[in-house]
């Protein structure tokens, strides 16, 4: 049976050494591995963007379908409907992969939608969309990666609402996110300059980083922070926060794609520009893990779904992988 019309697969070995995976993993990076489309580029850049807010289960780190594909459709929505960027080899069978074809079905039935990004959708068009999106990748993406990387990524049913990763796998994950990103873009900008014309093709590495926007408005986890949790002095330099208060990832978002309270400390306009891109010096993880203690008895829907897939000693390991992916450290100014 073809990868693609699997209906479910086990995790065929659990125990893999980095040697293994990298190899499992490039494999798939390359023409060797079949593709059609660019719908395994757009899986693994899913698993990326959500690697965080999985939920530990005793099999490995489970992750919805839906979770899963809502960041699957906002990445190939900006790809598509915004750069205009084609995801499909013209063999003859068809022009469009279907994804494209769901988009162009909703442009054209609501012109406006093209403007919009995806996030700026009308809600019940957007879980519309999201729902026909989750019902082709499960058809035609889940079982052709698991075929590809021999059964080890992940376990899945499609009459589940979600898949499993294999814990070795989700570790590498965590390891190399930055140096996987990097490859599965350059990988993918590859096989778009080999189906697309050249007049839509300019700074497509950057088309591909932007796919994922960041979220604009952290409002509600300042309220969070400052309200329910009384915080009202800079995580980093500790000076009384006046009018302009900055929401800061501690662990920079170009590094984790996403926005977890665990993962957000109220700072200053001075400390958060000079901070930027870089990781706080590794004495303020006690910090933030202390406060993290106390944030996460909060009774409040947004405190809690955000935690639900947080461990002790999860910022830790993403503040050393950040490191090993050569970001610098901010060492914050004492005058």
């Amino acid at each position: 049976m073809a990868g693609w019309d699997l209906k479910c697969g086990l995790i065929t070995k659990y125990d893999l050494d980095e040697e293994y995976i990298w190899s499992l993993f490039n494999y798939v990076f390359s023409d060797e591995c079949r593709k059609r489309n660019t719908y395994k580029f757009g899986l693994i850049k899913a698993i990326l963007d959500n690697v965080f807010s999985g939920k530990s289960k005793e099999q490995g780190i489970y992750y919805t379908y839906e979770q899963l594909f809502v960041k699957f459709a906002e990445n190939y929505w900006n790809l598509v409907v915004k750069y205009h960027l084609c995801q499909m080899r013209k063999d003859g069978k068809s022009e469009y992969s279907k994804i494209e074809k769901i988009f162009q079905e909703a442009t054209t039935e609501n012109p406006l939608l093209s403007i919009l990004e995806f996030a700026s959708i009308e809600e019940g068009k957007r879980t519309s969309i999201i729902k026909l999106v989750v019902q082709e990748c499960k058809k035609n993406v889940i079982g052709a990666l698991y075929n590809d990387f021999d059964g080890t990524i992940y376990s899945f049913d499609l009459k589940e609402s979600g898949l499993t990763l294999n814990p070795c796998v989700y570790e590498f994950i965590l390891k190399y996110k930055y140096e996987l990103e990097k490859i599965n873009y350059y990988s993918w900008a590859r096989m778009l300059e080999q189906i697309n014309n050249d007049d839509v093709l300019i700074r497509v590495i950057n088309k591909l980083e932007l796919s994922t926007p960041r979220r604009d408005n952290l409002s509600v986890y300042r309220e969070i922070l400052r309200k329910e949790f009384e915080e009202n002095t800079c995580f980093y330099c500790g000076k009384k926060l006046q009018k302009s208060i900055h929401v800061d990832h501690f662990i920079p978002w170009s590094f984790v794609k996403d926005d977890k309270i665990w993962n957000l400390v109220l700072s200053c306009a001075e400390c958060n520009e000079r901070k930027n891109s870089k990781i706080p010096v590794k004495n303020y993880l006690v910090k933030i893990e202390n406060r993290n203690k106390k944030v996460q008895t909060i009774n409040n829907v947004i405190v809690q779904s955000d935690f639900s897939g947080y461990s002790n000693d999860l910022l830790d390991r993403m503040w050393h992988y950040a490191k090993l992916s050569g970001m610098k450290e901010y060492i914050v100014d004492s005058n």
